[in-house]
């Protein structure tokens, strides 16, 4: 025969096979009197394998590469958004994860109802720590109870013929059982659990039949696209990852489920995925579908979790050691493991200084937080959280979450929490004594603004210090727009990043460093100088009295700092010249005032002195740093801004590659001189630490016993304050002080105080005496305690003090520049 022949031939016995097989069935089954009513039943099971066979092998894959095109990138952003990036505190001791609350992307959905965005739908997140590495005792026997035959011929596109094949089976039986109708389970493969994931529909006792029918459709349907997404090029790897950070592993008691090996190993047994034990990772793989239930309860409840977890251990996690162990030693020590856990559940692991911080202040909270690893960092570092997530969204813009699987913060929270504490005692405090002052609507008392139905808002507070290396240690802000780190509206709404050239917050008279480093630089003056005063009093020179504005005379360089005063500072920074000044001011990293509507531009000496300059706190505590480590012989080496992270953990090697940063570090000795150390030493001080017979006159009298001077444990203390106000000058909008000290161990820090908006007036003649001395006493207080456990090292050479001027005049002559000017 010819070979066409014959292929055509072959074609048309194909063609015809199912016709004749199906005209067989139908007249030997369907139509065949003799069978009676078994001819039905016969015909049902029949159908339904054609059904199942149909629906494994010719419906999922087609399904699958179809549904892929267009469901491809919702699935893989499904999974960027679940994302839960871990804390750690500086001891690398677990936090907890960040609040969906926190992320930057607008359709986080944290209810529990789905929600429709744009043209996309959220259903209720869950939120897990991706895994880097599969376990891979994990996988083996997670595989092994839900999906053995997982690429296999069984299961060539995420549906299971035997699983299919086993509803009517379990049907019939679960009927016979409840002596009613009752729709039975089948085998569900991992990519169908994925779906019952992403459209959070886990199977439940009180479901019926038809929901149940609808769920299963759905999983079906969804399952194949989940395989060939997961699956591309036959690498399994993502699926593996999918199982290991998105299944339903343990319940928290009254609250929501944990999601993912990374979390409930750190929940359940205290560690990292990495370092679970082949036992452990057992009991994890063979918690799906049966979750540990954490936290005691009722008489009832404890029953159930007992039964539970004797049968995690003794049963499946037992099946898994004795057939996917082959090394007899191995197995006989991974079920001895097993039996030693099968006495009870563990309870949460919470690091004993974390509990006890919780227990002492989130008491409210503290149970609750044992099991929720939400709630927990919710309670240990209220407001850094929303520091560190601002740090991340600078570094990463709003998809900051896809590149950070975790985060090491500088903050000790067992320290962090007490000063949390005083910082809000004292505002307490602040707002009775400051009630008069205060305008319509503001109050400065956290419970006040915190309370249900109140219309009172607080002002920003920021109470931030740092460390030698630029590690933040004490941070306190209220609110959750992270204004530390720069104001709202210079974040970009595109990418979420902090754009530090549309910063528009005046610095207030904290610009006067810039003042003090320019004229320390010229080596010209001694702390005597006088300096032309327009506003000068006639008697009280030596203190910080202002006249009416009819007497010019001279007043002196400490005199001038310590009062923080304009006229006297803006006429000698002139003399420095615009372009030097305008050169510490970009290097510094602040923006010049925008020029006015004729076009005149604000003289960048008059716009540092008045500090109508502008930055964020985190620039200004930086400019603290930066004169911190000049004067501590540090100046060699670059100081950065302030941060909140001490490391971060990267989803991949390319997201360290990823990252942005917005704000550089600055080097002291290329904007400060080293020679002009004590010089600036003594200007910055004296808002501490000047006297004039006998008594405290500076901007920061109250602070004067935190004065260096006559300290023996410490060596250097300098601060300045600012308050910035509207066209009326009692209007107060924010009030700052900057400062750095070095105690006598070594130990050194910069810090910021500020309290204000930025743009609206909150009060009205409040100053940084009133509004921010306050919160610097705890500030300091706390960093004295902390000094003592944190010694630092010591500069080999001293700032030495200022030499004492050879004469009363020393300094330029001021005689040409006003035929006013006297000297007394």
């Amino acid at each position: 025969m010819h070979p066409f022949k014959l292929v055509t031939h072959a074609l048309e016995f194909l063609i015809a096979l199912p016709v004749w097989t199906i005209r067989a069935f139908l007249q030997t089954v369907v139509f065949n009197p003799k069978l009676g009513a078994l001819r039905h039943v016969f015909a049902a099971a029949v159908a339904y394998l054609a059904f199942a066979v149909a629906l494994v092998y010719v419906v999922a894959p087609i399904r699958g590469i179809v549904g892929g095109h267009y469901m491809g990138a919702k699935l893989r952003y499904d999974a960027e958004r679940w994302l839960a990036p871990a804390i750690y505190d500086k001891s690398g001791a677990f936090v907890g994860t960040f609040d969906a609350r926190l992320d930057s992307r607008r359709d986080v959905n944290y209810t529990d109802k789905t929600i429709e965005f744009e043209d996309h739908t959220a259903a209720p997140d869950h939120k897990s720590i991706p895994v880097l590495a599969v376990p891979d005792d994990y996988w083996q026997c997670l595989s092994y109870h839900e999906d053995r035959y997982l690429g296999g011929w069984l299961n060539p596109y995420g549906i299971d013929l035997t699983g299919v094949l086993k509803i009517p089976y379990t049907s019939i039986k679960r009927s016979i059982a409840t002596r009613r109708p009752t729709l039975g389970v089948g085998g569900s493969t991992l990519p169908m659990q994925f779906a019952r994931v992403i459209n959070n529909t886990p199977p439940s006792s009180a479901e019926g039949g038809a929901t149940k029918l609808k769920r299963k459709f759905t999983e079906w349907w969804m399952a194949p696209v989940i395989y060939n997404e997961l699956t591309k090029g036959g690498d399994i790897t993502p699926l593996k990852q999918w199982a290991a950070n998105h299944i339903w592993l343990a319940q928290r008691t009254g609250g929501q489920p944990l999601h993912g090996v990374e979390v409930t190993s750190r929940i359940v047994f205290g560690k990292e995925a990495k370092d679970l034990t082949t036992a452990e990772q057992f009991v994890l793989a063979s918690a799906v579908n049966k979750p540990i239930i954490l936290m005691p309860g009722s008489d009832k409840l404890n029953e159930v979790r007992l039964d539970r977890w004797r049968y995690i251990t003794e049963v499946r996690a037992r099946t898994c050691a004795e057939h996917l162990i082959k090394d007899e030693a191995a197995q006989k020590q991974v079920l001895f493991d097993l039996v030693q856990m099968a006495s009870g559940p563990p309870d949460p692991r919470v690091k004993a200084k974390l509990q006890a911080a919780l227990d002492a202040y989130a008491p409210s909270l503290a149970k609750r937080a044992q099991a929720n690893p939400v709630i927990r960092a919710n309670a240990l570092i209220p407001a850094a959280r929303f520091g560190l997530r601002e740090e991340m969204k600078q570094a990463y813009g709003f998809g900051w979450r896809e590149y950070v699987r975790g985060v090491t913060t500088t903050l000790d929270p067992a320290e962090n929490l007490p000063f949390h504490e005083r910082i809000k005692a004292a505002l307490v405090a602040m707002d009775t004594a400051q009630q008069a002052k205060l305008n319509p609507g503001y109050t400065l008392d956290p419970t006040k603004a915190a309370a249900a139905g109140s219309d009172r808002k607080l002002p920003n507070v920021i109470v931030v210090a740092a460390n030698a290396k630029g590690e933040i240690v004490r941070y306190y802000e209220a609110g959750e727009t992270a204004a530390y780190f720069g104001s709202p509206h210079a974040r970009s709404r595109e990418s979420g990043r902090y754009d530090p050239e549309r910063e528009a917050r005046q610095i207030a008279s904290t610009g006067k460093i810039l003042s003090a480093i320019g004229i320390a630089n010229e080596h010209r003056d001694t702390p005597a100088s006088l300096y032309v005063d327009a506003l000068a009093p006639e008697r009280g020179l030596e203190t910080c009295e202002k006249g009416s504005g009819t007497l010019t005379q001279g007043r002196k360089a400490i005199v001038s700092f310590a009062c923080s005063l304009n006229r006297p500072l803006e006429w000698r920074t002139a003399q420095l010249g615009q372009e030097p000044v305008r050169k510490l001011i970009t290097g510094f990293g602040f923006n010049m005032p925008p020029s006015t509507a004729g076009g005149d531009a604000t003289p960048p000496s008059t716009a540092a002195v008045r500090g109508l300059i502008a930055g964020s706190p985190r620039r200004v505590h930086q400019m603290a740093g930066v004169v911190l480590a000049a004067l501590t012989e540090q100046g060699h080496k670059p100081v950065r801004p302030p941060t909140l992270v001490s490391a971060f953990d990267y989803t991949s090697r390319d997201a360290v590659d990823a990252a942005q940063s917005s704000e550089a570090a600055i080097t002291p000795n290329a904007l400060i001189k080293r020679d002009s150390h004590p010089m600036l030493k003594a200007l910055l001080s004296a808002p501490l630490c000047y006297r004039s017979n006998g008594a405290a006159h500076g901007t920061l009298k109250a602070l004067a016993p935190w004065c260096a001077d006559g300290r023996a444990d410490m060596r250097l203390h300098f601060a300045k304050t600012g308050t910035s106000v509207t066209t009326d000058p009692n209007a107060t909008v924010d009030t700052w002080i900057a400062g750095g000290l070095q105690f006598s161990n070594g130990a050194a820090y910069s810090y910021v105080v500020l309290v204000g908006t930025g743009h609206e007036s909150w009060a009205r003649s409040v100053h940084a005496a009133q509004a921010a001395v306050p919160l610097a006493e705890v500030l300091l207080a706390d960093l004295k305690e902390h000094s003592k456990r944190n010694p630092g090292p010591l500069p080999s050479v001293p700032v030495a003090a200022v030499e004492p001027p050879k004469t009363r005049t020393a300094g330029p002559d001021l005689s040409w520049k006003d035929d006013a000017f006297k000297t007394r």
